[in-house]
C-alpha cells in the first residue's frame, strides 16, 4: 500500500471510535484539585531523598505515633517527589492520564482476548467509564492499583483461556513494585486466589494458580519492613473507619450525601445492566463469575472499590454483549437505512462530540493540580485547602503544635514541615493509634468529648474548618482567640 491508498473504511472507522473513547476518558480523567495524600506522599519522599536514610519513624506529628511506621504508600513517595520537583503538577497528571489510559486499555485488551467483537468491547468501556471518575482524583498511588489490577487481569484470563502458564511468572514480579507503591496490591492477590478457587470447582487445572499464588505471596516480603507489613495490614483491612468517607458504602454514601443521586443511580445501572447480561445470556462461567460476585460485595460495601466491579465487568461482559447486539442487528428493519446509519451518520455525530470534549478538557486545564483556597459550592464533602491560613502562618512566623482538619493534615505537613508539626492527617492507621485517631475525631465532629484530645493532647494552635460544629464550640473555648478566618477556615492560638 502506497502512502496515497485511502484507509480501508472499516479501519478508519475503527480509529475514529478508537480516538472518540481516548476523548471520553480523558475528559473523564481531567479533575485537577489535588488530593489530600498527594501532599502526604510528597513529604515522605521529600523526607527520603534529602536525609538520604529511610525514616521508619514519624516526624511530622507530636501526638503519639505507632512505631514503626509502616507506610504502605512509601515507593510512591519516593517517585512522586522528583517528578513534582521537576516538571511540577503537569509531570503527576501526565502520569495520571497514562496509567488511566493503560489500565483501559488492559481491560479492552482482556476482552478482546475473551472472543468479544471490538465494538462491544468498546461500547462495555464506554459504559463503565465512569471508573475513571470515581479512582482517579488527581493524584494518588491508587493509579498504580488500578493498573496493575487490569494487568494481573489480563495476564490471568489468558493463562485460563490458553494454557499456556509462562505469562503467569510475571505476576510474581508484579507484586514487588505493586506491595510497596500501594497496599492495594491485596486486590491482586486475591485475583490470583478466586482464579485458583473459580478453576478448581470448574475442575480444570488449578495448581498452576495456586503455586503464583503462594510465589506471589511470598514476592510481597520484599518490602522495607518485612513480616511487619503484614501485621500492619491485617489491622488495617479489619479496622473500621466510620469518619472516613471513601470507606462508607454505596447505600450510606448516598444516604449522607457524599455522593450524588446520579453517581448512585448510576451504579446501581451497571449492576442491573450486568445482571441483565448474565440473565439473557444464561452465563455459566465459574470463575469470572466469583469475581464479578467479589468486586460487585466490596463495591457495595465501600465506596472507593466499585472501580473494581467496572472494570471486571468491562472485561468479562463484552462477550454476552457481542451476542446480544448480534441478535438485534439480524432484527433491524430498512437494511440500507441500517448500513447507512452504520457508516456516515455515526461519523458526524462522533466528529461533533469529539470537537465538544476536546474543548471541555482543554477548558478544564487538564494539566493544571489545583489547591482551592476556600468552599465554592457550599457543600460539606467539598475539597479545598487552607492557602490563606498557611500564608499567614509564615508571615507571622508561627510555629508549633498544630491541631487541623483532618483533610489538610497532609497538605500542612508538605507546606510547613518542620515549622509546624500536626494532628492528625489522611496516613491515619499507618501513624496515629485507634485511641489517639478516636479522641481526633471526637474534637473534629464536635461530640460530647470533644475537649479531651485538647487535655490529652495540648496542641497550640487549632486551624479548622468555619462551617463545622467544632469551630463554634472553639469560639467559646478559653484560653484560645481566634487570630485568622477566611471564607474556609479559621486559626485559633491558645493565649498564655
Amino acid at each position: 500500500m502506497n502512502s496515497e491508498t485511502p484507509l480501508p473504511k472499516e479501519i478508519r472507522l475503527k480509529l475514529s471510535l478508537g480516538l472518540l473513547l481516548t476523548l471520553v476518558f480523558l475528559y473523564r480523567l481531567a479533575t485537577t484539585t489535588a488530593d489530600p495524600d498527594l501532599w502526604g506522599y510528597l513529604a515522605f519522599g521529600r523526607l527520603l531523598w534529602e536525609q538520604g536514610r529511610f525514616p521508619y519513624q514519624d516526624v511530622f506529628s507530636w501526638v503519639p505515633t505507632i512505631n514503626p511506621w509502616i507506610y504502605h504508600e512509601w515507593l510512591t513517595g519516593v517517585l512522586f517527589y522528583p517528578l513534582y520537583q521537576h516538571l511540577g503538577g503537569p509531570g503527576l497528571q501526565v502520569l495520571k492520564y497514562g496509567f488511566g489510559l493503560a489500565t483501559a486499555g488492559l481491560i479492552y485488551l482482556t476482552a478482546r482476548k475473551r472472543g468479544a467483537d471490538p465494538l462491544a468491547a468498546a461500547l462495555m468501556l464506554f459504559i463503565v467509564q465512569g471508573f475513571l471518575t470515581v479512582g482517579y482524583s488527581a493524584v494518588r498511588a491508587q493509579v498504580f492499583t488500578y493498573f496493575f489490577f487490569a494487568l494481573t487481569l489480563y495476564l490471568l484470563e489468558t493463562a485460563r483461556l490458553t494454557g499456556h502458564w509462562r505469562g503467569l511468572w510475571f505476576l510474581v514480579l508484579i507484586q514487588v513494585p505493586w506491595c510497596n507503591l500501594h497496599g492495594g496490591f491485596l486486590s491482586g492477590l486475591g485475583l490470583i486466589a478466586l482464579y485458583a478457587l473459580g478453576e478448581a470447582l470448574s475442575r480444570r487445572p488449578f495448581w498452576p494458580f495456586a503455586g503464583i499464588f503462594v510465589l506471589s505471596g511470598l514476592a510481597t516480603l520484599i518490602n522495607p519492613y518485612g513480616l511487619k507489613y503484614w501485621a500492619y495490614l491485617g489491622r488495617a483491612v479489619s479496622m473500621p473507619r466510620p469518619e472516613i468517607t471513601e470507606w462508607a458504602s454505596s447505600l450510606q454514601a448516598y444516604l449522607t450525601g457524599i455522593t450524588s443521586a446520579n453517581e448512585f443511580l448510576y451504579f446501581v445501572a451497571i449492576i442491573i445492566f450486568a445482571f441483565f447480561l448474565i440473565w439473557w445470556g444464561r452465563w455459566r462461567e465459574i470463575t469470572p463469575g466469583l469475581i464479578l460476585i467479589f468486586t460487585l460485595y466490596l463495591g457495595l460495601s465501600h465506596n472507593r472499590h466499585q472501580v473494581f466491579f467496572m472494570l471486571t465487568v468491562g472485561a468479562y461482559l463484552p462477550l454476552l454483549l457481542t451476542a446480544y447486539l448480534e441478535v438485534w442487528k439480524s432484527r433491524l428493519p430498512f437494511p440500507a437505512l441500517s448500513k447507512r446509519l452504520r457508516s456516515k451518520i455515526p461519523l458526524l455525530a462522533g466528529a461533533l462530540i469529539a470537537v465538544f470534549l476536546g474543548y471541555q478538557i482543554v477548558s478544564l486545564s487538564p494539566l493544571s493540580l489545583k489547591t482551592p483556597p476556600g468552599p465554592q459550592s457550599g457543600t460539606m464533602t467539598e475539597l479545598y485547602y487552607p492557602v490563606g491560613a498557611v500564608a499567614y502562618l509564615k508571615e507571622q512566623g508561627l510555629s508549633g503544635k498544630l491541631l487541623t482538619d483532618f483533610n489538610w493534615g497532609e497538605y500542612l505537613i508538605w507546606t510547613l514541615y518542620p515549622q509546624c508539626r500536626v494532628a492528625i492527617d489522611g496516613r491515619y492507621e499507618t501513624v496515629y493509634p485507634e485511641e489517639v485517631a478516636r479522641l481526633y475525631f471526637d474534637f473534629l465532629f464536635g461530640r460530647p468529648a470533644w475537649r479531651q484530645f485538647l487535655e490529652h493532647y495540648p496542641p497550640e494552635m487549632i486551624l479548622i474548618d468555619t462551617r463545622t460544629k467544632v469551630y463554634h464550640l472553639m469560639l467559646r473555648e478559653a484560653p484560645w482567640r481566634q487570630v485568622y478566618a477566611d471564607s474556609g477556615c479559621a486559626l485559633f492560638l491558645r493565649q498564655q
